[in-house]
């Protein structure tokens, strides 16, 4: 269609708008048809990728029409998440788009002016730029994931080493055997502090719900093997309340018992017993890791509620550490972590999560 003949006889604008508006399912049918033959991911996945926002967009492009100027478009990001198209697939299908809407708008002899034709390719440009930014974001959250679930698996075998190498220093009185316990415990909490750095800057770069697999749980069975695989150097760990079954991920509530449990044990007073208490109230599952001993100061406290944000210079080291991958499980659950810290009462951090959190994941 040449756009100087267009612009001799252009539509006005509403009787444009509705012109193509009326071409809407044709066009939308026609560029899956041609989609789904000519993109073997979407073959593979049995729809286009962007099947969902492709309405949205023709939508969009009838309103600024209907205007006489572009408007944002933001519809695309949500559909660019399936890890089986690439980029270039996204691209493609856009084009697809583009060429199937001119091709039907010119079959009807609809009148596009060069502006109609302009506000129709900066639309479509603009979805293709959303569409790419939502990929880039999803690769992003995915790495970002991997590292922290990774992170916390390489720590808790760490921590049982770290645990066992203590236990041997206790048990022995053999200086040699003494100095090479002390030399692996040394080595292991340079790596434990490595890794803990990694996944900190992972989980507080990403700030978006993890991936969860539910299944039910029994969460005093959890907090047993727990605490039986983290050997507590002559540390008492007391397990206190409700024996509560609910639907979670095992898997994150139990890196969430690990580091809780870990940090209390390393920061609070090793003469006094750890407790673990758990309750059922109003729906919800209380899982609270208390710890004796010296608090956490009130400007760090106040700093972590803020989000449990990387603290750099405190008194108390490494409180921090891990705490956002623990907030971030229990936010993706549809919960919240709490802490509490006071001279005279220890250190607690609750974790508050739905007793069936199926309604809340992937909402």
């Amino acid at each position: 269609m040449d756009s100087s003949d267009a612009d001799n006889h252009p539509l006005p604008t509403s009787a444009l708008a509705t012109a193509f508006l009326a071409l809407r399912e044709a066009v939308l049918a026609q560029w899956s048809a041609r989609v789904m033959a000519g993109i073997p991911s979407a073959q593979r996945l049995g729809a286009p990728a962007l099947a969902a926002a492709m309405p949205l967009l023709y939508d969009h492009i009838a309103h600024a029409l209907q205007a006489g100027a572009p408007g944002a478009f933001a519809a695309a990001r949500e559909q660019a998440t399936l890890s089986d198209y690439g980029p270039d697939e996204l691209i493609h299908e856009l084009q697809i788009f583009r060429d199937v809407l001119f091709a039907a708008a010119g079959a009807r002899g609809l009148a596009l002016s060069k502006r109609d034709a302009e506000l129709i390719g900066r639309s479509i440009e603009d979805a293709e730029r959303d569409a790419i930014h939502g990929y880039d974001a999803v690769g992003r959250q995915a790495k970002e994931t991997f590292i922290a679930a990774l992170s916390h698996d390489l720590r808790n075998p760490l921590h049982v080493a770290s645990a066992s190498a203590q236990l041997i220093q206790l048990k022995t009185s053999d200086p040699g055997i003494t100095n090479l316990a002390k030399r692996i415990s040394a080595k292991l909490a340079e790596t434990d502090a490595m890794i803990q750095s990694l996944l900190d800057a992972a989980v507080s770069e990403a700030r978006q719900k993890l991936t969860l697999q539910l299944a039910q749980v029994d969460i005093m069975a959890l907090i047993e093997e727990v605490c039986g695989d983290l050997p507590m150097v002559g540390q008492r760990v007391r397990v206190e309340g409700d024996a509560v079954k609910g639907w979670w991920c095992r898997g994150s509530l139990k890196r969430v018992l690990e580091n809780l449990v870990s940090n209390a044990r390393k920061y609070g007073d090793s003469a006094q017993a750890i407790t673990v208490t758990v309750s059922q109230a109003d729906g919800s599952m209380l899982l609270a890791v208390h710890n004796e001993g010296r608090p956490i100061p009130a400007a760090d406290l106040r700093r972590m509620c803020r989000g449990f944000q990387r603290i750099e210079d405190v008194r108390v080291k490494g409180w921090e550490l891990g705490l956002p991958y623990v907030q971030a499980v229990a936010e993706s659950h549809g919960g919240s972590l709490a802490v509490d810290s006071a001279e005279g009462r220890g250190t607690t951090f609750t974790v508050k999560v739905p007793v069936d959190a199926r309604p809340h994941v992937g909402s």
